[in-house]
């Protein structure tokens, strides 16, 4: 255990959401900073990930040339 100097005010933001939650003020900073970790994450995913414009510009139906099998396409639409 140590002992950490804050803020009155953020002392006691984080005594009210700890007491609404019944969890101790430590539990509270560690789901905080979880969130925190979290929200960081899922920032850097949606900053990486491929985005919806860019898959409608390679085309929806598109198969990607690595994927291919060296056969002919078959034609499916008496079926579909």
């Amino acid at each position: 255990m140590t002992t950490i100097e804050v803020p009155i005010a953020l002392r006691d933001q984080l005594v009210r959401r700890a007491c609404r939650d019944r969890v101790t003020i430590a539990e509270e900073i560690a789901r905080c900073v979880a969130a925190a970790e979290e929200l960081e994450f899922w920032r850097e995913v949606r900053r990486t990930m491929v985005g919806p414009a860019s898959r409608s510009e390679r085309g929806s139906l598109e198969v990607d040339r690595t994927a291919r099998d060296g056969l002919e396409p078959e034609d499916w639409s008496d079926v579909l």
